[in-house]
């Protein structure tokens, strides 16, 4: 669902109102409602209207009668982002605007992107600044495959759909370096991926990185992982780096689902021990228990507290003789089997090569009930206690081991 954002545009020129109005219902994300009002027409009277998130003011080719309505802006609502906006973009005219009570300042004719980061910041500003409470916190929840094509993609977005459709904030993160494939299982095209994120670093803040997310029509939210260019060796994300995007996530949503390649990556180790839940994938072959029982080794020596942690999923599950009996396997891990996902090749295949979520193709229902119920959690994860996960979390591996 796209975010309530009230706007009121402050212009004595209509035509202009009207295309900044109406480029404001084209920014993605966002369900913005906007207020026209000619400035000229007497009184703002901002103590009878609903205090706007955003006010944009237009200036003329005499800017005086638009900077009085800034500092009355300002005056009368300041809590309201101020926006100025000027086809005259010489280095005076924007420092006047500034001291005026503007907290930005775009020129005509407006920039889409330009406008979006604007709203970006807007809303930003206002999670920081909601209710009077303790600040919310992000669960952080990994699915890590100890093999390549357990499933652990399938998992991860159709439970980032199934966690959104419960109405709390979700994005996922595509942290396979390698092959990320989150993008097309859900038929997205992103215009930026974890590459311009690493190029720009310098940038990061919570404005530019919310610039980088790409939205599902479901409401989900992800940061793509990039496709790999000819000639081009993997992208190498630093610990550090990750850990950064990973904080600025840490106050915009209730839930950050991430996936990650099997190969142990600086981002990997990142994600891993800093996660509330680790989702291992596994399934019923000795292979596969066989690199989850090394996965478990590593995850151990890393200071990650397996039994309060990680949760093992069992994909591809078809309750036959020649699998490992889940008693026999959950035995090896020494964990007990948090899930058995049914199999169903014809559902997964089909849902895949259609960018569809599960529930949407045909007999995909069981498995999306299967993977749905996960959301809520097993009960070592409720009961951990959540101070020894705020301990936890934003420390790298390497700060543990100095």
């Amino acid at each position: 669902m796209d975010e309530p954002l009230y706007a009121l545009c402050l212009s004595t020129d209509p035509a202009v109102s009207s295309t900044v109005v109406a480029m404001l219902a084209r920014i993605p994300g966002f369900a913005v409602t906007a207020r026209e009002l000619d400035y000229q027409l007497g009184s703002l009277e901002l103590q009878d209207m609903r205090e706007p998130h955003l006010a944009i003011v237009i200036l003329g080719d005499d800017p005086t009668s638009g900077l009085a309505v800034i500092e009355e802006v300002h005056r009368s609502a300041p809590a309201t982002q101020v926006l100025a906006v000027s086809a005259n973009e010489r280095p005076e005219t924007i420092v006047t605007a500034m001291r005026a009570g503007a907290d930005e300042f775009l020129p005509l004719p407006l920039d889409l992107n330009a406008l979006l980061k604007v709203c970006i910041k807007v809303s930003a500003l206002r999670r920081q600044t909601k209710g009077n409470g303790p600040a919310q916190h992000a669960e952080f929840w990994v699915a890590y495959g100890a093999k390549g094509g357990m499933g652990a993609t399938t998992l991860v977005a159709n439970l980032g759909i199934a966690v959104q459709a419960t109405g709390r904030s979700t994005i996922l993160v595509d942290l396979d370096l390698l092959s990320g494939d989150l993008a097309l299982f859900l038929n997205m095209s992103p215009s930026y991926t974890l590459r311009d994120i690493a190029a720009n670093h310098k940038r990061l803040d919570s404005v530019y990185l919310q610039g980088t997310i790409a939205r599902h029509r479901s409401g989900l939210e992800l940061i793509a992982a990039p496709v790999p260019l000819p000639g081009e060796a993997p992208l190498a994300l630093s610990s550090e780096l990750t850990l950064g995007v990973l904080k600025l996530l840490d106050t915009t949503h209730q839930v950050v689902l991430i996936d990650t390649t099997s190969a142990p990556l600086d981002a990997t180790r990142a994600a891993l021990t800093n996660a509330d839940r680790i989702f291992l994938v596994t399934e019923l072959t000795l292979p596969a228990l066989r690199a989850s029982v090394r996965a478990l080794t590593w995850l151990r020596e890393e200071g990650i507290e397996l039994e309060s942690t990680v949760e093992v999923v069992v994909s591809k599950y078809a309750n036959r003789s020649w699998e490992v009996a889940p008693a026999e396997a959950a035995k090896t891990l020494g964990l007990p089997i948090r899930a058995l996902l049914p199999r169903d090749d014809a559902a997964v295949y089909t849902a895949v090569n259609s960018g569809l979520p599960l529930d949407e193709v045909k007999g995909g229902a069981a498995l999306q009930r299967a993977i749905a119920a996960l959301v809520g959690g097993s009960e070592a994860a409720q009961t951990q206690n959540p101070m020894l996960k705020s301990f936890r979390r934003f420390f790298s591996a390497t700060e543990r081991r100095a």
